[in-house]
């Protein structure tokens, strides 16, 4: 009875340990829920009416049962641990991602509100700087306006020394500036114009502008003035307005100019020359008439002591003309140049082609002829005086008021 009250004792705590590990079982995992229901049906298959095989089979039930839980509890809290581990390492993930992704998106509002701060900022400073470079450029401005000034203030000052002196000078300085300017205008009528009866008159003006100073101190200046006035006088020069006016006259002439033509002779000459008289005494002439008014229908011949040239026709003819009329031009052109060699070169065509296609018997023709042959011998005289004396004694006069007297040599 004791043994069956153990037994059944024993049953009952496996039947509780059994529903605590399958309730436990159920709850973690399958494995220990398959092993537990299998420990239960074993216990309970175990009939009440067994002995010492029984009891042997319980102690050893619970010994495998007490490390089964034992290993079994180990187990559970692993497991149980790792979880936790893993929800906590899911959890601070995921709280770590939220944040990051709150700072991510704090960044980008901050970033789009610095951009924001440096538009706005660049756009405020653009008029900041354009009044800057303003700034800069009205003070290069006034920089340039100081230095001008400053000049302008040199310039005055210079100035104004300069009338000081002049008006400490004597009164007569302005007519030896007069005297100056004349000698330099004669000077650029000698050397420019080729004028030396203009650069002449304007060199006794000069003298006439010194000799009414009344001062004996100058009289150097006067002899250097009639040096240049007789080197001026002893120019040769070519009388360029009057051969100008002779070639134009040959070119009004020009149009009017008969061409050389074959004469025929006229119907009246030879009806004279056939006329028979009614004198007996003629009769002879009468008869050598009659006989050249039968002969003279046949043969007909003429002397010419020139060439027989062709009839030109009417563009031809104006061709020629206007070779003839440019060659003129060209001699004019020349002789403003002082250009000799062209001068003569263009005379001699245009007298060549008039002596060779114009009617050399008529009046107008050997009026031109003669004009161009005394065109051709006209001579170009070039200028060869290079300065005058008196220039450089008049600048010493105008600089310092009176001359720089000249350096006695040494003995």
């Amino acid at each position: 009875m004791e043994n069956n009250k153990q037994d059944s004792s024993q049953i009952n705590t496996k039947d509780s340990t059994a529903e605590s590990v399958n309730n436990e079982a159920e709850s973690s995992t399958e494995l220990e829920t398959s092993t537990t229901p299998s420990t239960k049906q074993t216990a309970q298959s175990t009939p009440p009416s067994s002995t010492k095989i029984v009891d042997t089979e319980s102690h050893s039930d619970d010994a495998a049962s007490t490390s089964n839980r034992k290993s079994s509890w180990w187990v559970r809290l692993s497991i149980l641990l790792c979880l936790i581990i893993a929800l906590a390492g899911i959890g601070i993930s995921y709280l770590l991602l939220v944040e990051l992704e709150s700072q991510k998106i704090e960044l980008q509002t901050k970033n789009q509100q610095t951009q924001a701060i440096s538009n706005e900022v660049t756009e405020a400073l653009i008029e900041p700087k354009r009044r800057i470079a303003e700034l800069e450029i009205q003070q290069q401005n006034d920089s340039l306006a100081y230095q001008q000034q400053n000049q302008l203030a040199k310039s005055h000052q210079q100035l104004q020394e300069r009338v000081a002196t002049i008006a400490q000078r004597n009164p007569n300085h302005w007519m030896a500036s007069e005297a100056e300017y004349l000698v330099r205008m004669a000077g650029r009528k000698l050397w420019l114009e080729n004028d030396p009866k203009t650069a002449a008159s304007l060199l006794s003006s000069a003298d006439d502008r010194i000799e009414a100073m009344k001062d004996p101190a100058l009289l150097p200046i006067r002899r250097a003035l009639a040096h240049d006035l007789a080197k001026t006088n002893a120019i040769k020069t070519t009388d360029v307005a009057g051969t100008i006016y002779t070639i134009d006259s040959i070119l009004i002439q020009l149009d009017s100019l008969p061409l050389n033509r074959a004469k025929a002779q006229s119907a009246e000459d030879l009806a004279e020359q056939h006329v028979i008289t009614d004198s007996l005494d003629d009769w002879q002439s009468n008869l050598a008439k009659t006989w050249h008014s039968v002969t003279d229908g046949f043969i007909t011949i003429r002397k010419r002591t020139t060439d027989l040239e062709p009839l030109l026709a009417p563009d031809q003819q104006w061709y020629l003309i206007e070779n003839i009329r440019n060659k003129l031009l060209q001699a004019q052109l020349a002789l403003y140049q002082h250009d000799e060699v062209n001068y003569r070169q263009s005379i001699g065509f245009a007298r060549t082609w008039i002596q060779q296609y114009f009617d050399l018997e008529e009046t107008k023709t050997q009026e031109a002829m003669t004009a161009l042959d005394a065109l051709i011998t006209v001579k170009i005289e070039q200028v060869k005086h290079t300065n005058f004396e008196s220039t450089r004694l008049l600048q010493q006069l105008i600089t310092f008021g009176s001359l720089v007297p000249t350096e006695e040599p040494q003995l």
